[in-house]
């Protein structure tokens, strides 16, 4: 067993060195300092006294930290520069929580969890407000102890009103497959816009091939929004009008494709609008032709293929992928505590993602049934009691099933690791358990799976003396591997020896 030991050690010493080069040490994330920012609408379009137009409905949120403790905010809409056309008040769902008072509206409320929405005031146009007028409303927030960076939007009176209309696109692209929507708008607004901006954003499986001359392109970090594209049209484009671009501007079908997103959304040019889209991004023209905007008349285009200032273009493409789940083994002697290392692998080519509204839900759910003789005494936070037959446990430990979800989003080569803390109840040679993966989202189906075959791993115990002696260690040589999941489902590491506490 010396020899044994020996490699262990030096495996766990150049671990531990494969680490410090990485930064940090096994399982810890750097984060960033505590971050509290508010968040609007970059603008916002009044329609003008006597429209039938819908008021606008808008928000605001409070971005701050994970798990930050509640605190008590006092919110403050600055609306100066919107004195003289612009009538702010109190919306009725604020209640008493809000107080109007000059050219301020503050409003007191307690934060408890979550990047909630602040309440916003009430805006109208007041009648014989100039058509195109504008000016900015701007929110501080304060709180004991914090710094919280204000935002501001842009308000304005009529003026054009860009509306995207749905692109005729590929449901079920092939990979490689390259698609030329000719992208198209109608002014909806009182007023021309003078230039219009186009802006592009695709998912990890799409790419934005540099073929259009008119746009400018950038890579986004990622890891789900990951090209981006600016594109510029001159104008005048007048009210009423519909227009589409005389040349498609290419999108492909990349091989870690399967369930994506291309946002493309219209904005009238203005200096303020192009620095936000800009921001911190490194961009290069594109090196093909130009598109041009050309106007196809003034009949309202029909109302299914009407969008806001952004439409989405959702295809599955024709790929799969591959989620493997990992067992373990380990040697232990009864009244012992001992961790097994389960997770599951993507083998790719695809990636997975979340699609929708609201918080990321569930991709995929991985089962995973205890040995025989053996109790779950810890698990993931993100893993679930229920019993055998998939209900919810009311104990979370000592149940007969946990089943843990994959959330988010899994990068087509990640590998998530559930460490689950055991006890060795009784002696039951070879006892064998099972980790299950199981599909059935619309995210991830089982036919999405290019091999399902490894979409179950049985966990062994065995009694401790099996193993020469090596009481509570698991039968694997020491390896390792730091998971950081970037808003993903799962964060571990992986360490195959080791005796729980």
């Amino acid at each position: 067993m010396a020899g044994t030991a020996g490699r262990l050690l030096r495996g766990a010493a150049a671990l531990g060195a494969s680490l410090a080069l990485l930064g940090g040490s096994a399982g810890v994330v750097r984060a960033e300092e505590p971050a509290y920012a508010m968040e609007v609408e970059s603008a916002l379009r009044l329609p003008p006294a006597g429209s039938r137009d819908q008021q606008p409905s808008y928000h605001a949120h409070l971005d701050r930290p994970k798990g930050d403790v509640p605190r008590d905010y006092v919110f403050t809409w600055d609306f100066s520069e919107l004195a003289g056309f612009v009538d702010v008040g109190v919306e009725p769902h604020s209640g008493d929580r809000c107080t109007v008072g000059g050219t301020r509206m503050s409003c007191r409320h307690r934060v408890v969890d979550g990047n909630p929405l602040v309440p916003t005031p009430r805006l109208r146009a007041v009648r014989g407000a100039r058509d195109g007028r504008s000016g900015h409303l701007r929110v501080t927030a304060e709180s004991e102890g914090v710094t919280v960076r204000g935002a501001s939007t842009l308000v304005r009176v009529g003026g054009a009103e860009l509306l995207a209309l749905q692109v005729p696109l590929d449901r079920r692209p092939f990979v490689g497959e390259v698609q030329r929507p000719r992208y198209s708008f109608v002014n909806n607004g009182t007023l021309p816009a003078g230039r219009v901006l186009l802006a592009l954003t695709v998912t990890r499986g799409m790419d934005l091939p540099r073929t259009a001359g008119n746009c400018e392109y950038a890579d986004l970090p990622g890891p789900v929004e990951t090209g981006f594209a600016l594109c510029s049209f001159d104008g005048p484009f007048r009210p009423g009008a519909v227009y589409r671009a005389d040349r498609g501007i290419e999108v492909r079908t990349g091989e870690r494709a399967l369930v994506d997103t291309l946002k493309y959304e219209f904005l009238a040019d203005a200096p303020a609008v192009r620095e936000r889209l800009r921001a911190g991004l490194v961009l290069t023209r594109g090196t093909g032709p130009s598109a041009v905007m050309r106007e196809e008349g003034s009949d309202p285009p029909p109302a299914d293929r009407l969008r806001d200032a952004a439409g989405f273009y959702e295809p599955r493409a024709r790929n799969t992928t591959d989620l493997q789940v990992l067992g373990d083994t380990a040697f232990a002697a009864p009244g012992e505590r001992f961790s097994v290392d389960l997770g599951v692998r993507n083998n790719g080519p695809a990636w997975i993602t979340w699609r929708g509204a609201g918080d990321p839900g569930s991709l995929a759910t991985v089962w995973f049934t205890p040995p025989p003789g053996t109790k779950v005494v810890s698990k993931p936070d993100r893993c679930q009691a229920a019993s055998a037959e998939g209900k919810v446990y009311r104990d979370g430990l000592g149940a007969p099933v946990y089943t843990c979800a994959l959330v988010g989003h899994v990068l087509e080569d990640q590998r998530h690791v559930l460490r689950f803390g055991l006890l060795a109840e009784e002696e039951v040679e070879n006892a064998r358990g099972r980790i299950e993966l199981l599909g059935g989202t619309h995210q991830f189906r089982p036919d999405d799976d290019a091999e399902p075959d490894n979409n179950t791993a049985s966990v062994v115990v065995n009694p401790a003396e099996a193993a020469e002696g090596t009481q509570g260690v698991l039968a694997f040589a020491l390896g390792a591997a730091a998971v950081a999941l970037a808003g993903g489902a799962l964060a571990a590491v992986v360490r195959r020896r080791r005796r729980a506490a």
